[in-house]
């Protein structure tokens, strides 16, 4: 099992990466501005030990971001979970309606698809994903290294 908190405390972007200070080997820290402060936010990498769960979780990723372009279409902001209701097309059938409904329903069941599985994945590798989301970490999955 390998999992590694990368976290920048507080030091500049050249300062942060001690190897040649190339600050482009951490991609998975993000900035954050603040009233003119910059914080720099902690990610939590989790190696899979398995190609095929990191296909899984992969997959399901890729399905929620194709939907994720059609939700934006039909006026869902994904980021905040509002509806903007003058973008939602207006129907002409019945059959055009329920096929909406069949896209907004699969994009959420593909989304709760994906959230069980990586607290699945958390548990197994001994992560709290959802404690560590609300500390406000990114969680990111790598695929097996080929050792």
């Amino acid at each position: 099992m390998k999992t590694s908190p990368i976290e920048n405390n507080g030091l500049q972007d050249s300062e942060a990466v001690g190897e040649g200070n190339k600050p482009w080997l951490l991609p998975s820290t993000v900035k954050i501005g603040l009233s003119g402060c910059k914080i720099l936010k902690r990610s939590i990498i989790i190696t899979l030990e398995n190609k095929f769960e990191y296909d899984q979780i992969k997959e399901l990723l890729d399905s929620i971001m194709y939907q994720k372009k059609l939700m934006n279409c039909y006026g869902l902001d994904t980021v905040n979970c509002n509806w903007d209701l003058k973008k939602f097309p207006v129907t002409r059938t019945d059959t055009q309606m329920n096929g909406i409904q069949r896209d907004i329903q699969k994009y959420n069941e593909t989304v709760c698809q994906y959230n069980d599985y990586s607290k699945r994945l958390g548990l197994e590798y001994g992560i709290d994903i959802v404690n560590e989301m609300k500390k406000g970490c990114n969680i990111i999955f790598r695929p097996p290294s080929n050792s």
